[in-house]
């Protein structure tokens, strides 16, 4: 996953010794910085990604060395298109400092009432010291066939687990207040061998 890049500001130089290339933009709610010195020397030369942190000082995020770099842009002159030429490595810099500043992705979180749901649903089905190991093949068959698992927990204390229902159902909808309107068929992985007549 990452985090949208909006640009600010660029600049670009060159000189018949160096030229340079620097890209500001903002990278989810950050501010970022990538910088490009394509130098003579490749010792002198630098590739980096930076962003402002709370105290408004910049940290590095990220850097290319030079050496995956230098022998593939021209010696430096007064003609070169700074921009042009160091683009593609300053891209590559905030693509990589977009992934490191994208959110993190949510997880679900189950409440203690639905997690002591799920044990009573496990009590109910294997006894009160039930133990169950769903396998991938398992998970794989469920999620294939079926509607996709809704949990509904009801004002007076119940829990609703079920694939039973499509997404519009009113039932699902409603978070159970209303009734399924009976258009919920999924297809029972028999059927279509029934329809082929075996």
């Amino acid at each position: 996953m990452t985090a949208v890049i909006t640009q600010l500001d660029q600049t670009a130089d060159a000189t018949t010794t160096c030229y340079s290339y620097t890209r500001i933009v903002q990278v989810g709610e950050h501010i970022v910085s990538v910088a490009i010195d394509r130098d003579a020397c490749i010792d002198r030369s630098l590739a980096y990604v930076q962003l402002i942190d709370d105290q408004t000082r910049w940290k590095l995020l990220d850097d290319e060395p030079a050496t995956t770099w230098w022998d593939t842009t021209p010696t430096p002159s007064t003609h070169v298109d700074a921009a042009a030429v160091l683009g593609p490595v300053a891209n590559e810099l905030l693509r990589r400092a977009s992934t490191i500043l994208a959110p993190a992705p949510t997880t679900p979180t189950l409440s203690p009432h639905v997690l002591d749901a799920v044990s009573a649903l496990l009590a109910t089905m294997y006894g009160d010291n039930g133990d169950r190991r769903i396998t991938p093949d398992d998970i794989a068959w469920a999620t294939t066939y079926g509607g996709r698992l809704h949990v509904i927990e009801h004002d007076e204390g119940s829990v609703t687990f079920t694939k039973a229902h499509r997404e519009q159902c009113p039932f699902i909808t409603s978070s159970g207040k209303q009734d399924c309107d009976d258009d919920c068929d999924f297809e029972h992985p028999a059927d279509p061998q029934r329809r082929h007549g075996q």
